[in-house]
Order: structure tokens, then C-alpha cells, then sequence
């Protein structure tokens, strides 16, 4: 009998691990779920390879958060040995190696480097949302990488395995790229798994759930209960095509759903199997199927499950029965996928199929059921102007969310953003390290990228504290709450220390804890002239 062919699964990290061990304060730690896609496609090819198959998965996330968290020390090789080690251990026959964002371009160079000096004859693949727009650069830079997968990976890895041609297969087939294809013009494709009940059960043991309990969402309301938080996409695709998005490029624009009844088992194993307390839905376009929607939403609430929506919920389908199903289910916060309050940006920017008048009758309607609420904005998209984000701060205003997260437009690979930004040269710094939400990298007319920084983060002091929704409504401690977990993230956060010494009063807290946080709040504005500045911009005075 033949040896099983070794295949390992490497994921580098999503997020510039410099950003957080250079930082002198504490920060939020990186949020990323389960590697969903690899779980997938792991599971697909042991169940559609004729010959037998082991795999391995190392997700450098996990390691990259050990060092965030100060469990170990960070240095130059830290993750080539971790990878030398792993390969050294393993002995793959393949190498997948994949990647969804800007962040991670860097990585794959170091990674397929390290993996080769290791082991010389491993076969080096790579797939994913970068690799899949950038496949003949990637080819091109990274001589390590031996083929490129484009688009979804389950059916071209189990036609690669089942396949006694590696080259061959990937000159014939749509989905794989090499140098050779690259140079001989071949056009690329797809190849879907048009019915996601095709994809079997996933196989947990190949990653550490433990090491995915740090997404929750709004954790000011799970209490200190032991969470396992578990990823589900009942669909893949969405019909829209939003200027920074690049999903439809990995998922294609027509939805593929899982049946209700494919859900349903999958959230039961989930559950019972691995005590699952908090599901995240995480599809592109949950309610492409409205009627398909409510059905799943109806039927999870016999699992008692805290459900989350990490993607964003689409404003447009809110309805009175979607709201009263939201609560029903298990969902307790809500972040829409608003990005703008000016029709201009909503329809001729971003292509968004949502109308900022509809936006607050929605929220009632979430917020009647008892939900929490939050919103999702994006600042400095080309062709956005500052009157335009002065309709978004007054949107936000009047609608009042429980909590707005205020987003700089990033130009992910693979998005119409990315390639107006390549196109007019409007990219300030192409490092891909650099491309995060919090660094505005665009240049364009009417956005100046200092000016869409501050005027970002203008707008989330404006929203989130001085003109606070749930102060404005006596909900002093809810708004504490808020305030308390960012002052605890940013202990220099002036704003954070001054209103919650404000919800403390209001709650009637004691005298000594209230003094605590406006000293606090002073001494930022003492020692900070950041702070100072916005104080007196906000009118605050911090010899109050």
C-alpha cells in the first residue's frame, strides 16, 4: 500500500505584528476567526482524493498573537522557525500556502523561502484572495511558489492530488497557474462548488478551537461565561460589487447557498460535538435570501447559541419580522454595513445598494427588539469630499448607534478600490505591511490622507463620546460600558476617562472612582497636546 501524501497548510499572519510590539500602550488585540476556507477544503479532499491524503495546519495568527499577548519574544526568524521546524517535523509532499490580504504579501516570500531551504522538493502552491488577484506578480516576485490557485480551492486541489501530472494538470486546468501558463497568456477560472452541502463535516482536530475565542464582537454582554466561538458560511458570493471589496473576485458574483437543513446539521455537531456557545455567521451576503434567512434565523434559536455577524448585516433587508427573528435567534448586537450617510458615496463611490434615509427606521426596528446596535463607516474613499462626510457625521447624529466603528478606506488587492488606486497612482505608501484601516495610504482629490486621519478621528470622538447616544438617553450604563473598555484598551485615552466620570456620576458611583478618571483625563490633557488640542475643540475644559 502506498504512503499517504503529506500535504501542510500554512497561513501567514494577517496583521503587521510590528504595529503591536511597537506600540508603548496596550492595544486591541487582532480579531480573526477560524481558518474557515482551509477547514473546507480540507475536508473536500479527503473525502474526493483516490489516494489517502494527511494534513496539517499552521496558522502563524496564533503564533503572531502569543507574541502580542507578551507570551513569548518576538525576533527577526521568529516565524521562518517556526515554519523550518514545522516542515522539518512533517516532511510535506505539498505546501499550500494561503493568503487573503495586503498585509500578508511579504509573508508568502519568507514563508515559501523558509519552506524550501527545508525541504528542496516540496511542492510549494499557494491560493486565496491575494493570490488569486496578484497570481502572475506573485509567480513573477516569488521563485519559492511553484503554482498559483485562482479563485476557490476545494475542486482544483482535489484535481492537483488526483492527478499523476502536477504539470500537466496545471497547464490544462483553469484554476491553476505557473510561470509557464503565466508566459504562454493563459486566461483564468473558476471552479466552483456550486452545492456547498458537497463539502463534508470538517475535521476540528486539525486546529486548536481554543485559539479562536477572542472574535466575540460585544463582549460587554456575553458576561465571563467560558465562550467557544465556531464560523459557519451558509452562502458564498454576493451580487454586488462595492468599491473596496474583493470577494466577488474569490467567490463570484452569484450566490451559492448551503440547504437550511445542511445549516442546521452543522450548528447541531457544533454545538454538541464541540460545545460551540457563539456562532459566527460570516457569509458575503447573508440575506441574499431573505425568505431563506428568516427560516435559519427561526431555526437557531432552538440552540440557545449567541449568534454574530462579523461581516456586517445589509441594512436594506431589515424588516419588522427580521428584527423580531434577530432577537429570537440569539443575536444581541448588530453592526451595519452602513459605510456612508451621503447618497453621493453610497451610489457613485461606493455602488452600494442602500439609501442613508432608510437608515434609521431600520435601526428602530432593531433597537425595538431589544438589540444592540452598531455601524460600520469608511472615510477616504477618491472622489469623497468633506461635505460628504459631514452628511455621515450628521447621519450617525441623528440615527444614534449604541457604537460606531469608524473604518480609512483600505485599497485591498483584488477590489475596483485597489485597482482605481494602481490606476491614477493614488497609493502614498505600496508596502502592503502598511494597508490597514487605520493608516489612511490614499491620496486622491478631495481626500488628503493627514486630513482624512483627523477627520476620522474627529468623527469618533464627536460620535462615540461627546454627543454619545446612550448619555443622551440615560442609558449611563450601557455608555459606561463602552467607555470603560476602551479607557482599560488606551489607558491615555482622555476622552474615555472623561465620560465615563461623567456616566459615574449620573449612576451616582462612588466619589473617589469618579475622581479617578477625570484626574485621568486631565493628566492626558496636561501631558498630551493631542489631547489638549481636541479638548478645546470639543470644548471640554480639564481644569474642571
Amino acid at each position: 500500500m502506498s504512503e499517504a501524501k503529506r500535504i501542510l497548510f500554512i497561513i501567514p499572519p494577517y496583521f503587521n505584528i510590528n504595529d503591536y510590539i511597537e506600540r508603548s500602550t496596550p492595544t486591541s488585540l487582532p480579531a480573526f476567526t477560524s481558518p474557515y476556507g482551509i477547514l473546507s477544503i480540507a475536508a473536500y479532499i479527503k473525502a474526493n482524493v483516490k489516494s489517502k491524503v494527511e494534513i496539517e495546519l499552521l496558522d502563524l495568527n496564533i503564533a503572531a498573537l502569543r507574541v502580542v499577548k507578551g507570551d513569548c519574544e518576538y525576533h527577526p526568524s521568529y516565524f521562518t522557525d517556526i515554519v523550518k521546524n514545522k516542515v522539518r517535523d512533517y516532511r510535506p509532499d505539498i505546501v499550500g500556502i494561503s493568503a487573503l490580504f495586503n498585509t500578508s504579501y511579504d509573508d508568502i516570500e519568507s514563508t515559501s523561502r523558509a519552506v524550501k531551504e527545508e525541504h528542496g522538493s516540496a511542492f510549494v502552491i499557494a491560493g486565496g484572495g491575494l493570490h488569486t488577484n496578484l497570481y502572475g506578480k506573485i509567480l513573477e516576485e516569488f521563485p519559492y511558489i511553484d503554482a498559483v490557485c485562482h479563485g476557490e480551492g476545494e475542486i482544483p486541489m482535489a484535481d492537483l492530488l488526483n492527478s499523476p501530472d502536477y504539470e500537466k494538470l496545471i497547464y490544462e486546468h483553469q484554476s491553476w497557474a505557473n510561470r509557464k501558463t503565466v508566459k504562454a497568456g493563459k486566461q483564468m477560472g473558476d471552479s466552483f462548488v456550486f452545492n456547498l452541502d458537497e463539502i463534508p463535516a470538517f475535521d476540528y482536530s486539525l486546529i486548536n478551537l481554543d485559539d479562536y475565542n477572542a472574535r466575540s464582537l460585544d463582549k460587554r454582554y456575553s458576561g465571563d461565561e467560558k465562550k467557544r466561538e465556531m464560523s459557519i458560511h451558509t452562502s458564498r458570493g454576493c451580487p454586488f460589487k462595492c468599491v473596496y471589496c474583493s470577494n466577488i473576485k474569490l467567490h463570484g458574483k452569484k450566490v451559492r447557498f448551503m440547504t437550511i437543513n445542511k445549516v442546521m446539521e452543522e450548528v447541531r455537531r457544533m454545538k454538541n460535538e464541540f460545545g460551540a456557545t457563539v456562532l459566527l455567521i460570516e457569509d458575503d451576503h447573508f440575506f441574499a435570501d431573505v425568505k431563506r434567512s428568516k427560516t435559519i434565523l427561526d431555526q437557531l434559536s432552538e440552540f440557545g447559541l449567541r449568534i454574530e455577524f462579523p461581516n456586517g448585516v445589509a441594512v436594506y433587508a431589515i424588516d419588522e419580522e427580521v428584527g423580531r427573528l434577530l432577537k429570537k435567534a440569539g443575536v444581541s448586537s448588530v453592526s451595519l454595513a452602513i459605510e456612508s450617510g451621503s447618497d453621493y458615496v453610497l451610489k457613485k463611490i461606493i455602488n452600494k445598494p442602500l439609501k442613508a434615509g432608510m437608515i434609521k427606521g431600520k435601526t428602530e426596528i432593531l433597537k425595538k427588539n431589544g438589540i444592540t446596535v452598531h455601524a460600520f463607516i469608511v472615510l477616504g474613499l477618491p472622489g469623497e469630499m468633506d461635505e460628504h462626510r459631514l452628511e455621515t457625521q450628521n447621519m450617525l447624529l441623528d440615527v444614534g448607534f449604541d457604537w460606531v466603528h469608524i473604518f480609512i478606506g483600505i485599497p485591498v488587492v483584488g477590489s475596483r478600490l485597489y485597482d482605481i488606486c494602481v490606476e491614477n497612482d493614488y497609493l502614498i505608501d505600496k508596502d502592503m505591511k502598511h494597508h490597514i484601516i487605520s493608516r489612511a495610504n490614499i491620496k486622491a482629490p478631495g481626500v488628503d490622507p493627514v486630513e482624512i486621519e483627523e477627520a476620522a478621528y474627529k468623527m469618533n470622538l464627536a460620535v462615540n463620546f461627546v454627543n454619545n447616544w446612550n448619555m443622551s438617553q440615560g442609558r449611563y450604563e450601557k455608555a459606561a460600558s463602552y467607555f470603560k473598555n476602551v479607557a482599560e484598551k488606551y489607558p491615555e485615552h482622555a476622552f474615555a476617562h472623561w465620560f465615563l466620570s461623567k456616566a459615574y456620576e449620573h449612576m451616582g458611583c462612588d466619589k473617589e472612582l469618579i475622581g479617578r478618571h477625570a484626574d485621568a483625563f486631565r493628566y492626558s490633557v496636561e501631558n498630551n497636546e493631542k489631547w489638549k488640542e481636541y479638548a478645546k475643540h470639543f470644548g471640554l475644559a480639564h481644569n474642571n
